[in-house]
């Protein structure tokens, strides 16, 4: 920070506000001053502000255990990155923990932020009723959920979130732009704010174009054999479904499965769509349409609003709900 206040001409408590609270200065000081820190390469020391702010300058994150069969799409793997990338921009580190269950991640939680070693938390994989944003609320730590908080008073938390209704609505009318009237919609078996917001985006598109929507929802669980057997049942029905919308990219694979048993090409016969734009996505064949997260600026959104409120915990929570987008491949337009 001398170097910087030396090649410039200004004093160190200068340099600390161009790089902390630019808005106590000049444009054309502030201006100046980051030149200097681009020039020299100039890089807070983390451990050095840590010890002066006596804050650990660290997020919680916890990492769940890997379901291979059902995980293929690894988005919180995904976001996790994007996190750390938006976490280190501003000067903070990402902690992650392991943790089974919820109730285990309560007690990490209560660990860790007793002992000082993150001053704020991240939780994902929100379930109705979360027992975890009912913890952090109660005494107070500070947390953003990506993911909404189901079951909660969604304007007493702070989270950002991908709106999966607007998904499938994009899913729905891709597929009746492409001649599609009776489009199925393959869920998860179990109760889920997730499933459930996919499912109305469902409902409310095909409500739009006049399509009807009788006996066309199904459940199972989220893994290809399931996708394949609930796709199956409907295919092998005196008037099957002409397309698929899937609340998963592994269930849309198991659907593209079924069609392929019977002989169906997607793309061509059968319309066939996920949601996460997954790896699976993209090196299936035929590819997978998709709909894609973003997760880059979800991260952003996260650690922005973890700043405001490490800032000012007393503010009033925001909340962030973002658009995915349609990734179109050969599984609904044919080559």
């Amino acid at each position: 920070m001398a170097m910087v206040a030396a090649r410039v001409g200004v004093s160190k408590q200068t340099v600390h506000y161009a790089l902390n609270a630019p808005e106590r200065l000049s444009p054309a000081t502030v201006r100046r001053v980051l030149k200097a820190v681009e020039e020299l390469g100039y890089r807070p020391n983390q451990a050095a502000r840590s010890l002066s702010t006596k804050s650990p300058r660290a997020v919680g994150f916890r990492l769940l255990p890997t379901d291979r069969e059902s995980q293929s799409g690894g988005i919180l793997a995904s976001y996790l990155y994007e996190l750390s990338l938006a976490a280190r921009q501003a000067d903070h580190a990402v902690f992650c923990h392991a943790a089974a269950t919820d109730e285990e991640e309560i007690r990490v939680i209560q660990e860790i932020f007793s002992t000082n070693t993150v001053d704020s938390f991240v939780i994902t994989n929100t379930q109705s009723n979360d027992p975890r944003i009912t913890f952090l609320l109660e005494r107070g730590v500070p947390f953003v959920s990506f993911g909404r908080p189901w079951g909660n008073a969604m304007s007493d938390t702070w989270w950002v979130d991908v709106d999966g209704a607007a998904g499938m609505e994009q899913a729905v009318d891709h597929l009746a732009e492409h001649g599609h009237r009776r489009i199925a919609y393959l869920d998860w078996g179990r109760p889920s704010g997730i499933g459930d917001d996919r499912e109305s985006g469902w409902r409310r598109a095909m409500g739009a174009h006049g399509f009807s929507t009788r006996d066309l929802a199904v459940r199972g669980s989220d893994d290809i054999g399931s996708g394949r057997q609930l796709a199956g049942r409907l295919l092998d029905r005196k008037t099957p479904p002409t397309a698929f919308v899937c609340v998963s990219d592994t269930v849309a694979i198991g659907a593209l499965n079924a069609c392929r048993e019977r002989g169906l090409v997607a793309g061509r016969d059968v319309g066939v769509v996920g949601f996460d734009d997954s790896v699976g996505a993209r090196v299936v064949t035929p590819g997978l349409t998709s709909l894609a997260q973003p997760l880059d600026l979800a991260a952003r959104h996260t650690v922005r609003l973890l700043l405001e409120l490490l800032r000012d915990t007393g503010a009033k929570p925001e909340q962030v709900l973002l658009r995915p987008s349609l990734v179109v491949r050969e599984s609904t337009v044919p080559l």
